[in-house]
């Protein structure tokens, strides 16, 4: 009866170890069919234990055709794991995993790139298991890579984007313009503003926290003008203007400023945003004023050239009217007024009015390109005046310093039509700096 229990025992201890070894092996199947069907690739590699391992694959899931490698191209030895690493990666994963292999560690996560059977780069992410016998010392590696490209090349481009943002903003914070994003709405609350906006004397955070709105920077002489102008570009369907007014800093000090603002519509048309470029033109403007009220001032005496003749011919400052040429980078500019003053330097009046001698031909010929190049620009980029120093050669051929301050005048096209300025010896004070 005992050797029947005994028997009966062996049997089903027999059946249960086949049991258990065949759910085992069912298990096993399962995982692979998971792991073979799936995009996480599992890997054991070999330690080498050589300052430059290249981890011979002992194995590998059959999905690394992924990769477009098959599980023989590793087993057999034949390729390397560290043979698809990325060269220029290769040296930082070796590094990164021997020091944590040296500290003890048992967990390797890195991010870098392999190259694919066909040649493509793409990222993986790998994380691993460091195993190691009973004195310690590492024999395998255990663990997966996943593909990341795409993750990874958002994030190269999100990080692009923002190194391209952040030089844009930097260029605008060392500027004088300071840019705005307002929304359609009365005092232009803002949701963006750059940080140079300081120089109003408000720190960014009080436009977009709503401490301070736009329009309460406006002078109060400019407001409505600036208001209406908006209105009625906002009704007439236009995408963008230009528009010059004053504002008031904190410190109530008035700046001129030259405004380009993009209206932002909706798909009905409605307008939803104002983007704002504010540049602070406040030295230009007030030159431009200084002149203008000149100018006026001598108008209002007779016409302009008797007054600039009373008034120059009596002063160290000659008056001059040139006339534009086609070619502005070229010119030489033809005198249509001199005063009679202009003997200071050895001419006559008549030597320019004949014709015989242009402006240009009196201008030192290392200093006429310049002046040609800076005039030209102005005149293409709207500018109103023009205030320069260099050095003239009177009739005698003595050199002189002078410095010009001209105002361009221009047609009801805009197209430049004249020059209209005064020349002054500045030659002491030069030679003094």
């Amino acid at each position: 009866m005992g050797a029947d229990i005994s028997g009966g025992n062996g049997t089903e201890n027999t059946e249960c170890s086949e049991n258990t070894l065949g759910e085992v092996l069912e298990r096993q199947k399962v995982l692979e069919k998971i792991i073979n069907n799936g995009p996480v690739i599992a890997f054991l590699w070999k330690a080498d234990d050589t300052p430059e391992e290249k981890w011979p694959v002992e194995y590998v899931s059959e999905n690394v055709s992924l990769l477009g490698y098959t599980v023989e191209d590793f087993i057999s030895g034949n390729l390397l794991y560290a043979d698809i690493v990325h060269p220029d990666d290769l040296p930082g994963v070796e590094v990164e995993l021997s020091d944590i292999c040296d500290a003890g560690g048992t967990v390797f996560v890195k991010e870098y790139r392999i190259r694919t059977k066909s040649g493509e780069d793409k990222w993986v992410k790998e994380q691993t298991f460091i195993q190691r016998n009973d004195e310690g010392v590492v024999t395998h590696y255990q663990g997966t890579i996943f593909d990341i490209t795409e993750q990874k090349n958002k994030e190269i481009a999100l990080e692009g984007a923002l190194s391209k943002q952040r030089s844009l903003e930097n260029a605008i914070n060392n500027s004088s313009t300071m840019v705005f994003l307002w929304r359609a709405e009365e005092f232009l609350p803002a949701d963006y503003v750059s940080e140079n906006v300081s120089r109003l004397g408000y720190p960014a955070e009080d436009f977009i926290n709503g401490r301070i709105y736009y329009g309460d920077l406006v002078h109060p002489d400019d407001y409505e003008m600036v208001r209406d102008t908006l209105a009625e570009k906002c009704e007439d369907g236009s995408d963008s203007y230009t528009q010059e007014y004053r504002l008031m800093s904190r410190d109530g000090k008035v700046l001129w400023v030259n405004q380009g603002t993009f209206i932002q519509r909706g798909r009905a048309g409605n307008v939803s945003y104002f983007q704002g470029v504010v540049q602070d033109i406040t030295e230009q403007k007030e030159r431009e004023i200084e002149l203008k009220e000149a100018l006026e001032k001598q108008a209002e005496l007779l016409d302009r050239k008797q007054a600039l003749e009373t008034i120059v011919n009596h002063s160290p400052v000659v008056a001059f009217l040139w006339k534009a040429g086609s070619d502005d980078e070229m010119e030489l500019w033809p005198v249509e007024f001199v005063s009679d003053n202009i003997s200071m330097f050895g001419y006559s009046v008549d030597d320019f009015l004949s014709g015989e001698i242009l402006y240009g031909d009196i201008i030192h010929p290392d200093d006429l390109p310049g002046i040609q190049m800076e005039l030209s620009d102005i005149c293409r980029e709207g500018g109103k005046i023009f205030v320069k120093e260099y050095r003239i050669r009177t009739k005698s051929g003595e050199e002189r310093w002078v410095e010009e301050q001209t105002f361009i005048q221009r047609d009801d096209e805009g197209t430049v039509t004249n020059y209209q300025g005064v020349i002054q010896d500045i030659t002491e004070q030069k030679e003094k700096e």
